[in-house]
């Protein structure tokens, strides 16, 4: 079963919940002029939070003129008077380098801080510097942690991270059924990886019928609308009959689907079959055209299997593979 990497999809800036009712009102109908004005009048009379509101709006440059040292000075204001969502913002500022060089010791400090504050957003990035050791000791344990914070507050990106390191066991046992539910989660607030995640899950117990069944349910639907990993995965149950019935045919068009949006690994099977001729007579030009565009991923099996069909190829048969990956390079689509 192969997991995905470690992922932050969670918004840069944390705007917190304003005293000054006219500011809020003008930033949620995106008049940041007006929010600004109000966001200055509150922030002058020492509100911490509308200073944290204005110093995004600097950062942005909404509503006034963007100016990074204003921005960092205002959350530095809001931070002492312990605003947490203004700690998280000097993280972000430090750590994506706005208006300074990038400074992920200090990022990691005041993410740190805001984490400490209840922060869900701070603690997921906490625990992403923890896996990272950027700017910080690398500890596996510190970042499962912090990640369970924020997925208990809700962070899907959180709740998905904490899944990935319970399934291998990093930072603590190896749990299959709490990642499965912390999955689950992160499905339910459309975590784009999740549902993929919970299929490989189920597929890790080949044995089990209902969980084949249902992981080829979720593949399903996954790669009906669109996704390329999942097509890839599909056309493999479908075209060797692992868990679903076989159709050699339906498992070329996923596979196919998938490799037509640049899916490497979805390339590579499709030149196999070819090149085996399994499921489909054999068809060596088709093989060397897919396994071409698979080694151009830097895959040394995907390479090791397209020369292996270049040596089985005459004169014409080589300048038709040639031609044919030219026209399928022309057709790959973004996913």
């Amino acid at each position: 079963m192969r997991l995905a990497k470690l992922i932050a999809t969670l918004p840069v800036l944390a705007v917190a919940a304003v005293a000054a009712e006219d500011g809020s009102a003008a930033f949620r109908r995106g008049d940041y002029a007006a929010a600004a004005a109000a966001f200055e009048a509150r922030a002058a009379s020492g509100d911490a939070v509308a200073a944290n509101n204005l110093g995004v709006l600097y950062l942005k440059g909404h509503g006034v003129d963007q100016d990074h040292a204003r921005a960092r000075t205002l959350f530095e204001d809001a931070a002492a008077q312990q605003i947490a969502g203004a700690m998280f913002n000097l993280g972000m500022m430090n750590l994506r380098g706005y208006g300074q060089a990038v400074d992920a010791e200090t990022a990691a400090e005041w993410f740190g801080r805001a984490a400490r504050a209840g922060d869900a957003q701070a603690q997921f990035f906490l625990a992403l510097l923890y896996t990272r050791g950027e700017g910080i000791t690398r500890d596996m344990s510190a970042a499962r942690s912090w990640f369970e914070a924020a997925a208990r507050a809700g962070v899907a990106a959180a709740q998905f991270n904490l899944a990935m390191l319970m399934l291998r066991g990093d930072g603590g046992p190896a749990d299959e059924a709490a990642a499965l539910a912390w999955l689950e989660k992160a499905a339910a607030q459309q975590h784009p990886q999740a549902r993929l995640h919970i299929a490989r899950v189920h597929l890790a117990h080949p044995d089990d019928p209902q969980r084949l069944a249902a992981a080829a349910a979720l593949l399903r639907d996954l790669a009906d609308a669109g996704d390329p990993q999942a097509q890839t995965q599909l056309g493999v149950m479908k075209t060797f009959g692992h868990g679903v019935e076989t159709d050699a045919e339906e498992g070329r068009f996923w596979l196919r689907q998938a490799a037509l949006q640049g899916q490497g690994e979805a390339q590579l099977n499709l030149g196999t079959l070819y090149a085996r001729g399994i499921g489909t007579p054999e068809d060596l030009v088709q093989a060397h055209a897919w396994l071409t565009l698979a080694a151009e991923h830097d895959n040394p099996t995907a390479r090791g299997a397209r020369d292996d069909v270049a040596a089985r190829l005459d004169a014409a048969q080589t300048e038709a593979a040639r031609a044919l990956a030219t026209r399928l390079r022309e057709q790959l689509v973004a996913p």
